[in-house]
């Protein structure tokens, strides 16, 4: 072939990748629905991973994203994850601007290598691999494929491909093989069709895709996108985790194995500490009285330190390492506990939990290592079953707040798991109850007294403003009391810590000004500190209407009034009520003095999408009752 020939075939395969590139990666050839409402589209996307033994895992991925606008520029950003039990083997990629021209390429070497530990973690074994790229005119569209190898079979990627509102996806495929003789546990939802299954004879292949899904509109007070997106998760009934194989089908096999297997042998103690210990407990009389003095011993001994080292970050450290350095992980500070009434003959157990405000439950029906990111101590005492957060040397006895309220959790025992319920703090526990009193001085201004209980999950709120110095408690407080010009001449606070704990805060003080002079009468917003926001309206709804928790606020004050007013205001009742919610607000003046009185409630639940309408009007009407301002009229212009 002579040189003539050679340049155009060359040119040839450049114009062929020119061409391909516009077809494929052209923002233009995005079908127009997928664009309404979103901020990156998903081209392609393959996710294939291969189960070759117990111990390797290959997991290869190829994703194209297009990003829309500077709001999608996060879904560019790529993360790649290691530790010993999981290696990039290799990855590389391209951009391309709007009409699908190459502009650039990366692979690797263009990544940041850094640990992966948080602002918590004192020790952890897993490092990332990010980049995102700097591409500031929009849209355009990268490319990548990168190649995993896992060492392990218990903790397999699984598939959600429409997680995120704001994207769109054209095509997105899950594809898992294993050989035929692999018995695997699949858990599906909400697919749009049945996965395609293929075998030869060394592998048994299940291909799940999906095609031009649409973004969403986000809805407020929804469900968790993890019950309602489209998920496949496919695991192995017999795995090898770190060296330690097991054979699991359920979570009560699941929880067999996590005491077997990984808290086994982790409880024994240093001989002068548990005579120490017995001498302390000699004294009590109920195990309720020994397990109250154990964990406050545990609590002012040690501290917590996030661990994410040895079995996955799944193994704790023993309780004579913690006894010995006074530190732990959750993991850890709970087998140590256990340690401790261990030597009080107390039962105890050991429960992972799906930690965070918002509540979410163990998958029931699909045991596996991903459901969970935390973990607590049940004492199941008869008629009386006591929970115990170990990571906070601060909370009190058996109160779980809201970070692990109301949700299924694995108690793992010497038989195996058991699925249990943590405690449930109704709409009445979850109280904030205010009560305050002012004087309104010539100038308008407010001196006075706020007394304030809180309990259930709303003991949290100001819980911790009673650790803080004097000056991180006035900017503390003035976050939560968001009043203009106010000033905290005193706060102190008592806590209650019996069965149900409850916290009191007292304080005085000073608003300046609040009260505003007109030409002929006085103006006061009489409610100072509990004002509803509105929520969008949406005529359109589609998903029901999800409630994670419910509270009630009430809140009563009273105002003495200067003796330059007249007593004018009539009096005023107002009570809004939907399916979700009570509202009720009630202002009088009696013996010169004005009363202003607001209730508040919000109510746990599920409810049809149609009620949203009653909801967002509650809401609306709730918060601009809460503005409302009366008019004092000055005696002299009577």
């Amino acid at each position: 072939m002579n040189k003539l020939s050679i340049i155009f075939c060359l040119l040839i395969v450049a114009i062929t990748d020119v061409l391909y590139a516009q077809v494929t990666f052209a923002t233009e050839d995005i079908p127009k629905d997928l664009l309404v409402r979103a901020n990156a589209v998903v081209r392609d996307e393959t996710i294939h991973l291969e189960l070759r033994s117990d111990k390797e895992v290959i997991e290869t991925v190829s994703r194209s994203i297009t990003i829309l606008n500077n709001r999608g520029t996060d879904y560019a950003a790529i993360s790649l994850y290691y530790n010993k039990s999981k290696s990039i083997k290799s990855l590389k990629g391209e951009i391309f601007n709007e009409h699908g021209f190459l502009i650039s390429k990366f692979s690797l070497k263009n990544f940041s290598d850094q640990s992966a530990t948080d602002n918590v973690s004192m020790f952890a074994d897993y490092r990332v691999k990010s980049y995102n790229p700097s591409i500031q005119e929009y849209p355009y569209t990268i490319v990548y494929t990168y190649e995993i190898k896992h060492n392990q079979s218990l903790a397999i990627p699984d598939w959600r491909p429409n997680y995120f509102d704001d994207v769109a996806i054209q095509q997105s495929k899950y594809v898992f093989a294993a050989a035929p003789s692999n018995e695997l546990r699949i858990k599906t939802q909400n697919l749009q069709k049945d996965p395609q299954i293929a075998q030869t004879e060394k592998l048994k292949t299940h291909s799940f895709v999906v095609n031009n899904i649409q973004a969403r509109k986000p809805e407020p007070y929804s469900e968790s996108i993890d019950l309602t997106c489209i998920q496949v998760r496919i695991l192995p009934k017999t795995f090898s985790y770190y060296n330690k194989k097991s054979t699991v089908n359920d979570w009560n096999e699941f929880g067999k194995w996590v005491y077997d297997d990984l808290l086994a042998d982790k409880r024994q103690l240093p001989e002068s500490t548990v005579q120490e210990i017995k001498i302390r407990l000699s004294e009590l009389k109920t195990d309720q009285e020994k397990a109250r003095f154990l964990y406050k011993y545990m609590q002012n001994k040690t501290r917590y330190i996030s661990i994410q080292i040895g079995i996955g970050g799944l193994e704790p450290f023993s309780a004579q390492y913690v006894d010995e350095l006074s530190y732990g992980d959750c993991k850890a500070l709970v087998n140590y506990m256990q340690a401790l009434l261990d030597i009080a003959n107390i039962p105890s157990y050991y429960c992972i939990v799906e930690a965070g405000n918002r509540k979410v439950d163990l998958d029931i029906d699909f045991a596996n290592a991903g459901d969970g990111n935390h973990i607590i101590l049940c004492i199941p005492f008869a008629n009386d079953t006591t929970w115990l957060e170990c990571t906070n040397n601060k909370i009190p006895y058996g109160f779980l707040g809201d970070f692990t309220d109301d949700r299924l959790v694995l108690a793992c025992t010497a038989e195996g798991g058991k699925i249990l319920r943590t405690p449930k703090y109704t709409a009445n526990d979850n109280l904030q109850l205010r009560n305050s009193h002012f004087e309104i001085q010539e100038d308008g201004s407010l001196k006075g007294t706020v007394k304030t209980y809180f309990s259930g999950t709303q003991f949290d709120n100001h819980f911790y403003n009673q650790f803080l110095s004097p000056s991180e408690l006035t900017k503390r407080l003035k976050q939560q009391y968001d009043v203009d010009n106010v000033v905290f001449e005193k706060a102190n606070y008592v806590m209650n810590e019996d069965t149900t704990p409850t916290l009191e805060e007292n304080l005085e003080i000073f608003v300046k000004s609040y009260v505003v002079k007109s030409e002929n009468a006085k103006l006061i917003h009489p409610n100072l500190f509990s004002i509803g926001r509105a929520i969008p309206e949406n005529k359109d709804r589609k998903k029901p209407v999800y409630i994670n928790r419910g509270y009630t606020d009430i809140d009563s004050i009273l105002f003495d009034l200067p003796a330059d007013v007249i007593s004018n205001i009539q009096p005023e009742n107002k009570i809004l009520e939907a399916p979700m919610g009570r509202y009720e607000m009630k202002t009088s003046i009696k013996d010169h003095k004005l009363h202003f009185y607001r209730k508040f409630q919000l109510f746990e639940g599920t409810y049809p999408a149609e009620s949203y309408t009653d909801f967002s009007r509650l809401m609306k009407d709730a918060s601009s009752l809460d503005r409302g301002r009366y008019k004092l009229l000055l005696k002299s212009e009577k």
